[in-house]
């Protein structure tokens, strides 16, 4: 693939995958997405606290206990409104319930029910301005179509106040003409896309005879019996009821204008001395006065509804008190009796408990009951809970101007736009560090995620997620994949045109640089690991070649898989034994480190290994006893490409390499596994402290001047407190045979070999080993250069 055949490939992805998030948005489908997305930036900015002081009485399972199912006299509202607002001196009340005139029963005693609009009336028009009272569309009124749902009705003719119906509301005798704020309860079902609402109608306007027509219907239908034939007829200006008898008791204007405002915003002018003439609107905002200058500007959407800042959850035992309705009506009827029975101390306990609740709070009633229906989740509440609570947290958003905003379809489609160039960009650049620069693809878009999250939390703006998220992830996949597929391609035909004839490390090296590679070596710190099977050529023996191939396969295999977990570069099988380097050809500064762990993981690999062939009945006993003895030594090593120009790997040579060889095959006269020089455990020991290892020796091995203190590595296969016990026994033992007090090291080294963790070996342990060169100095003496290391004479 040429290069502009891959940029032009690369655009077209770019913009393809552009377009499709952008239309998935613009469509719709990712509504649901973008709904869990804004559920999830409320979770993590977490519940605010607000100025509003807000308490909330609940028609509870206990108040419907006490009152019967509905439906109920008015007169109990009434009393309850009463008590908030009177002795308990309330700024405002709220009520989350449709007092409906459809709402009569057969099931309520007529006379009864009147007496109760009549008193819950009396008490609204004695506290005109306080009381704010729900009202809602519903299939009873928006009936104009099947075909869309209410609040989509609405939004189509809202703009022209004429065609509006009126709410389900209350009527006469509850309101009155001019008496009585009504406010919507709806929730923006349209804007709504998910079960959490977010959106509702912020006013409605409705101008016409629709006001006077619902209040002369409450009057109708609670007259309907007392009057001779009523009817309901227009007169100029006017609308009143006449009979037969020609009596005229009743008689509204016929036009009036409504602005009808959400129930958290209603209660929002009441509880600051204000009405909807207060308030003007435009297409974007919804602008409150007082005295003549701004007081809030609430942003639209659609030119109709606001979204609401929810503030907290649904929780009885948070910050917002709640309170049973049942309590109430129990205090407020308590209350009655007393000042009828002239109980001063009771009345006025009484009054001090209503005060100390109510006093200049912001009351929300509304029904909690599951029963009632009237719930829905918030982003805190995965679980239904009432929904009162979103009227609530809209008197909260208004109150401390903690409006939602959020920016529109152009900056949207920028914001998609440039985190998918950015992405890809990163996914593509092929510098120095196209590692690091696939993994800053990914990172941008989760940073993009953090930002947007972070703007919530300080400052109420929602940047989009979902779709630029969307689009730069699936840009920056199929991009890296399209790369992948090219390069991959290109390794497949160099892999098959020189694949017969170099190493597979060659072909991989020319491929990844690019070029021929060429023989020759670099100096360069690494840490050499030799392995080798002990025992092996006894084991041999007695195995069939085709056998001991599959021994060798699952063996080598098992190994091979340790190192290259850890970093590690296999050098060669030689035979049973493995040579490999850590810090070269990707070079790494815990190297040391590095060949450690792998030493340790190798003998637990093959303890597993041990614990599978003991009792397979597929190898010999010996099998199953099989160790591996490991040495690890870390220094300066000439690496690189070394053979003939025809055939040549990547390998090591050099001294340190040679001492690591050294090591393994010691380990075998000391009676240990893994064997380290000082310089491999002190440089993996700044890189981990806890790695545990027990001073062996010093020594000079074979071919060799300079004495180096090897150590046996804890390979975590042999008891950890046997193994820290006998350190601690022979390490001192140790220091006195450095020090010629051969006496006391051989008590010393006697005594660890009662500690060795592994006493039950069949070969020597390094106790045995030190207190057998003990006895033999005390017969001979030491040798006359003695300074404390062993000239080892084998290799």
């Amino acid at each position: 693939m040429n290069r502009w055949t891959q940029i032009l490939s690369y655009a077209g992805l770019i913009l393809a995958s552009i377009a499709f998030w952008f239309l998935l948005d613009r469509g719709g489908a990712l509504d649901g997405l973008k709904h869990e997305a804004m559920n999830w930036r409320y979770l993590v900015r977490g519940e605010k606290t607000s100025s509003a002081e807000i308490v909330y009485v609940n028609l509870d399972s206990e108040t419907i206990s006490a009152i019967g199912d509905k439906p109920w006299n008015r007169q109990i509202f009434g009393v309850l409104v009463g008590g908030l607002l009177g002795p308990g001196e309330a700024n405002v009340v709220g009520v989350d319930i449709i007092f409906s005139k459809f709402g009569a029963s057969g099931l309520l005693d007529i006379d009864s029910a009147r007496r109760g609009d009549d008193f819950f009336g009396k008490v609204v028009e004695r506290y005109p301005d306080q009381v704010v009272l729900a009202a809602a569309y519903t299939g009873i009124y928006t009936s104009v179509t099947d075909e869309t749902s209410d609040l989509m009705l609405i939004r189509e003719g809202f703009d022209d106040p004429e065609v509006i119906p009126f709410p389900e509301a209350p009527s006469y005798p509850i309101i009155k003409y001019g008496v009585g704020r009504l406010a919507l309860a709806n929730a923006d079902e349209a804007l709504n896309k998910g079960p959490v609402p977010y959106w509702v109608p912020a006013f409605m306007n409705i101008h016409g005879p629709r006001y006077s027509h619902h209040l002369m219907d409450g009057y109708w239908r609670r007259m309907a019996d007392v009057l001779n034939e009523p009817k309901i007829v227009e007169d100029g200006d006017r609308l009143k009821i006449v009979d037969a008898d020609g009596w005229e008791p009743f008689a509204l204007p016929m036009h009036s204008e409504q602005r009808l405002l959400s129930l958290g915003i209603e209660l929002f002018l009441a509880a600051h001395g204000l009405d909807s003439s207060a308030t003007e609107i435009d297409a974007e905002t919804l602008t409150i006065f007082k005295e003549g200058e701004v007081f809030r500007e609430l942003p639209l959407v659609q030119k109709q509804s606001v979204e609401v800042n929810w503030f907290e959850a649904w929780d009885t035992n948070g910050s917002t008190p709640h309170i049973s309705m049942r309590t109430v009506l129990e205090k407020g009827n308590g209350l009655a009796v007393a000042a009828r029975e002239d109980d001063a101390e009771t009345v006025a306990n009484l009054e001090k408990w209503f005060r100390s609740q109510f006093k200049d709070k912001i009351v929300f009633i509304g029904p909690v009951d599951e029963t009632l229906k009237d719930i829905a989740p918030t982003p805190f509440n995965r679980e239904l809970v009432p929904k009162v609570g979103l009227h609530a947290n809209l008197f909260r958003t208004v109150q401390d101007e903690a409006f939602i905003r959020r920016i529109g379809d152009l900056e949207a489609f920028f914001c998609i736009v440039v985190l998918t160039l950015a992405s890809v960009f990163l996914a593509l650049w092929s510098g120095s560090s196209v590692g690091m620069n696939r993994v800053f693809s990914l990172l941008l878009p989760a940073a993009y995620v953090g930002a947007a999250f972070m703007v919530f939390m300080t400052s109420n703006f929602v940047l989009p997620i979902v779709a630029p998220l969307g689009a730069s992830l699936t840009a920056s996949l199929c991009a890296v994949i399209l790369k992948l597929g090219s390069e991959e391609w290109q390794r497949h035909r160099i892999k098959t045109l020189f694949g017969s004839y170099l190493s597979p490390e060659l072909v991989d090296e020319m491929v990844d640089s690019d070029r021929d590679p060429q023989l020759g070596g670099v100096e360069a710190e690494v840490t050499a690991l030799f392995s080798d099977v002990e025992g092996f050529s006894s084991i041999s023996e007695d195995m069939e070649a085709e056998a001991l191939v599959s021994l060798m396969n699952e063996y080598l295999g098992a190994m091979t898989e340790v190192i290259q977990e850890e970093g590690g570069t296999l050098d060669k099988y030689i035979g049973d034994a493995i040579v490999a380097m850590f810090g070269r050809p990707i070079p790494a500064e815990d190297h040391a480190l590095r060949a450690s762990r792998a030493a340790i993981k190798m003998q637990q690999r093959h303890e597993a290994l041990r614990a599978s062939w003991q009792g397979s009945g597929r190898w010999p006993e010996a099998v199953a006893a099989m160790r591996t003895r490991i040495g690890l030594n870390t220094g300066i090593a000439v690496v690189g490409n070394m053979g003939s120009v025809v055939r040549f790997s990547y390998t090591m040579m050099g001294d340190s390499v040679n001492l690591a060889a050294r090591c393994e095959s010691g380990a075998k006269a000391y009676g240990v596994y893994n064997m380290v020089t000082e310089a491999t455990l002190n440089a993996a020991l700044e890189k981990e402290p806890d790695l545990l290892a027990r001073k062996l020796d010093r020594i000079i091995v074979k071919g060799r001047t300079e004495p180096v203190e090897i150590f046996e590595l804890w390979d975590q296969v042999a008891d950890k407190n046997a193994f820290l016990r006998c350190k601690q026994v022979y390490e001192q033992a140790l220091e006195a045979y450095f020090s010629c007090d051969w006496q006391m090291a051989l008590g010393g080294f006697e005594n660890a070999l009662k500690l060795e963790p592994n006493l039950n070996r069949a070969h020597l342990l390094p106790s045995e080993v030190l207190a057998a060169r003990c006895r033999e100095f005390l017969e001979t003496g030491a040798p006359t250069d003695w300074d404390g290391a062993y000239r080892m004479t084998e290799k």
